[in-house]
């Protein structure tokens, strides 16, 4: 073991904590934003999230689509989308000609939160990218190559 690793293993673990917290920070921007706009409160998991977020993106899909591109199963998708509706964050509807499908929008408080987290997401790709822009070419395969391992080994 070379006298770098216990540093680097280090700024993996305070790397991996500012993340979490950044979590909740995006949770009590969330929380702020729903109560100027209709006074509820929610704490949502990383999981209602991911799924707000791609139904943001997608601004109408189902959940075959939203579980196929989160890595969550379409069962999870269900009840992450179960506990969406009950916060009124999206709405289920089904579409002229397909009674037996069912697709997702976001409500106005869901677009809402939406759009928080995408402009933080965009604050944060931009700071980054200026980041990994400042190495060289040699440097940033080193760093994807580490930062897929890491991927790899964090459920």
């Amino acid at each position: 073991m070379s006298q770098l690793t216990e540093p680097v293993l280090s700024l993996v673990v305070q790397i991996i904590t500012k993340i979490c917290a950044i979590h909740d920070n995006i949770d009590q921007e969330i929380n702020r934003i729903l109560e100027t706009t209709n006074g509820a409160k929610y704490n949502l998991t990383i999981h209602e999230r991911l799924t707000l977020r791609y139904i943001g993106e997608q601004k109408i899909t189902n959940a075959t689509t939203i579980a196929s591109n989160t890595g969550i199963t379409r069962g999870g998708i269900s009840k992450i989308c179960g506990r969406l509706i009950k916060k009124e964050l999206i709405t289920a509807n089904r579409m002229e000609g397909n009674r037996k499908e069912i697709f997702y929008r976001l409500t106005s408080s869901g677009e809402h939160i939406y759009q928080a987290m995408a402009q933080q997401i965009r604050n944060a790709e931009g700071q980054c990218r200026e980041l990994i822009e400042s190495y060289s070419a040699e440097e940033q395969v080193l760093l994807a190559d580490f930062l897929r391992k890491i991927e790899e080994i964090i459920p």
